[in-house]
């Protein structure tokens, strides 16, 4: 039998799909699969014992009055949508696997299969705990909707034993219940070579790289050089986002160490054996798929230099241990080894947690804050020093620009005025994020406090007075702000004003898609916007 694929193209009309379906038994073709295409037609694949009944139905389906073309196709939509995805799948750089609701293998790209050492045409179809091991993270996500980040996994596979990382999210339809999971998978040691990489690139830094023009940092600032003269242990302390990197870069640079290695790893990142293998080192043979002869680990690549621990408040109990013996004795033992190595290093450490309510709860040792917190240096949040907000907008403007190859741009005064009431719970990490959305959108020189209300979160507390109705272009609206002593936050006018409008909107336009259409959002925000304010 020879199998065809037609797309026929029609103007709708009533009873066009019979007299198609007629026309198809007159020619004596067997129909395999039909989608239809909304507004336009339908593809069908047939097949038939000879070529000319298949020209002699396209010849047929032709002469039906609202049938605009009958065209030969290669293939069904949906097979180039697979190929389509397969292709999508195959050009990222982790492993992809995804599972039906019934725990079924329906997606793998080729790094995946590298990494587990099986074929595709194997893999897809089986069981997900044949191909990944007994009771894999990715059916717990499959049965409680719990996404799962870094998980390790050790699985024998023809032979051999397979190490590697997953992280896992559920697929939801548009009725939010489960019909599927995700899991992305890093070959273990991939990983470690990306740790590897990522601290021989970071480059040496001053305290002259940190702006600012507030009292509170020139303060913190003179009190870092200081410490940077001494070996000392230090803890920084501050939220995320308040540069506790660059400040122990700078330490590090400006201290006698400078010529030495200065070794940043987050803790937060890593699953604990992985770290435990990147601090201490490990011998050969310690664990399968160990590097021949060892390893060494950061504690020794960092002899004589800085180790930078960042997050070092979400290390577990095990490796708090471990790591107050090398501050104590000066000495690292790597996994699955019997031998004391002597190593020189300057730790510094840092956290946004508080370690103390962490001590009284029991997830965080006394004596290992004693020894880290033996010169405590606290950074301020964005909101405490907002006078580094200008000058720091600025530095950020003329990188961002640099790095994207676009004209220098700059804040209007009305923008910058904004940018400094906001409260910045990011950080400068979320001001450098804001600022480069919004110059990756507009073409304007300046940046104005429109282009922030529109490509960021920040709002605009405005007054519009009014005389007649709300409308896409005409917009008319008073709003009256009651204030009794000190003004409020920002955040509590602009909702204040926010709520009063789509209400008043609302009462006009009774539908969240009318209302948005109005406002110029979509209708999505309106119904969040409703839900948000209890309208």
């Amino acid at each position: 039998m020879l199998q065809y694929i037609i797309q026929i193209d029609f103007v709708n009309s009533p009873g066009l799909g019979y007299e198609i379906f007629r026309i198809t038994e007159k020619n004596n073709v067997d129909k395999i699969a039909m989608e239809v295409i909304p507004e336009q037609g339908m593809i069908i694949q047939f097949q038939c014992a000879k070529e000319e009944q298949a020209q002699s139905l396209v010849a047929d389906l032709t002469e039906l009055e609202n049938i605009t073309a009958v065209t030969f196709r290669t293939q069904m939509p949906y097979q180039e949508k697979e190929i389509e995805l397969r292709t999508i799948l195959n050009s990222v750089s982790e492993g992809v696997l995804a599972i039906n609701k019934k725990g079924i293998v329906s997606h793998i790209n080729e790094v995946a299969c590298t990494i587990l050492g099986c074929k595709l045409e194997e893999a897809i179809g089986l069981p997900v705990e044949e191909l990944v091991g007994e009771s894999p993270p990715i059916l717990e996500t499959l049965h409680f909707g719990d996404a799962h980040r870094l998980k390790e996994r050790r699985i024998k596979r023809n032979g051999r034993t397979v190490q590697f990382l997953s992280s896992n999210i559920p697929i939801r339809n548009s009725r939010g219940r489960i019909i599927g999971a995700v899991s992305t998978i890093q070959d273990f040691r991939q990983v470690e070579k990306v740790i590897l990489q990522a601290n021989k690139s970071s480059r040496l830094i001053t305290f002259d790289d940190i702006i600012h023009q507030s009292q509170q940092m020139a303060r913190l600032i003179a009190s870092a050089r200081a410490v940077s003269r001494i070996s000392s242990t230090v803890l920084l302390r501050g939220e995320s986002g308040t540069g506790k990197e660059l400040f122990a870069n700078a330490i590090h640079t400006e201290g006698s160490r400078r010529n030495r290695p200065f070794i940043p790893i987050n803790c937060a990142a890593l699953t604990e054996s992985l770290l435990e293998s990147e601090l201490f080192g490990y011998e050969e043979g310690a664990f399968t798929g160990a590097v021949k002869g060892g390893k060494k680990g950061l504690f020794e690549q960092a002899n004589g230099g800085t180790l930078f621990l960042d997050e070092i408040g979400d290390i577990s109990p095990r490796l708090q241990v471990r790591l107050l013996r090398v501050l104590q004795e000066g000495t690292v033992r790597r996994v699955g080894g019997d031998k004391d190595i002597r190593v020189d290093v300057r730790v510094i450490a840092a956290t946004h947690r508080n370690l103390e309510e962490m001590i009284q709860s029991g997830n965080f040792r006394d004596d290992l804050y004693y020894r880290l917190n033996v010169i405590p240096l606290t950074i301020p949040p964005l909101r405490e020093r907002k006078a580094d907000i200008p000058l720091l907008s600025q530095h950020l403007i003329r990188k961002i620009c640099a790095e994207i190859n676009k004209p220098e741009a700059h804040l209007a005064q009305k923008s910058l005025e904004l940018l400094v009431a906001q409260e910045w719970p990011g950080n400068v990490r979320q001001l450098e994020n804001t600022l480069e959305r919004v110059i990756n959108l507009i073409d304007n020189a300046e940046i104005r406090p429109e282009h922030l209300a529109a490509w960021t979160d920040i709002t605009e507390a405005v007054t519009l007075r009014s005389t007649g109705p709300i409308s896409k272009n005409h917009q008319t609206l008073q709003v009256e702000i009651p204030i009794a002593g000190d003004w409020p936050p920002l955040k509590e006018i602009v909702a204040s004003v926010e709520k009063e409008i789509i209400t008043r909107v609302l009462k006009k336009h009774p539908s969240s898609r009318l209302a948005g259409q109005v406002l110029g959002v979509s209708n999505t925000t309106i119904l969040n916007k409703i839900k948000e304010y209890k309208i």
